[in-house]
């Protein structure tokens, strides 16, 4: 018994510091993350290929999303709230699909998703890197300002507070 209480402290020892790892990543910047939107472009879930370069002069908040991601799917009601409230001012948010498109489209419908998405299938896990998010960890969100520059770099799920506050922040 007292075998199964070490492992299950360890166990729990080591996922704390997994989540202080990945929030000590959250907000870093990292060189390699300097990247235009005009070099982004991705299928839509209809198979069209979109840059987010369309996006441009908005405050853009590009999200990495899975359907098997329990995170990935608590936030995406803040994405469309605070987009709803912010739309008029500049902000719009895009989702990245890192799953297939099918159980995207899936998500979509049942939550309601009404802001762009994009099928990062295929190309989704390597944009990411080149994003600066090299653990792979889902959700993850980069914010651009109104010139396509990358200015706020997000592993884990944003809070609405936080997201209110930086969307604030920037518009």
């Amino acid at each position: 018994m007292s075998k199964n209480w070490l492992f299950a402290g360890l166990a729990l020892l080591a996922g704390i510091a997994a989540s202080f790892y990945i929030n000590s990543l959250s907000d870093r910047e990292e060189p390699s993350a300097v990247i235009q939107l005009e070099q982004i472009e991705l299928p839509d879930l209809n198979g069209n290929r979109q840059s987010l370069a369309q996006w441009q002069g908005k405050l853009l908040l590009v999200n990495f999303w899975a359907s098997w991601c329990p995170p990935c799917l608590e936030e995406i009601p803040i994405f469309l709230s605070l987009r709803k409230k912010n739309l008029d001012d500049g902000f719009e948010v895009v989702g990245i699909s890192v799953d297939n498109v099918q159980k995207a489209l899936r998500i979509r419908d049942s939550l309601g998703i009404d802001y762009p998405l994009l099928d990062g299938e295929k190309d989704g896990l390597s944009l990411m890197a080149k994003l600066g998010n090299h653990t792979g960890a889902l959700p993850y969100s980069i914010l651009f300002d109104r010139k396509g520059n990358a200015v706020h770099f997000k592993t884990g799920q944003f809070s609405r507070q936080e997201l209110e506050e930086l969307i604030e922040s920037y518009l």
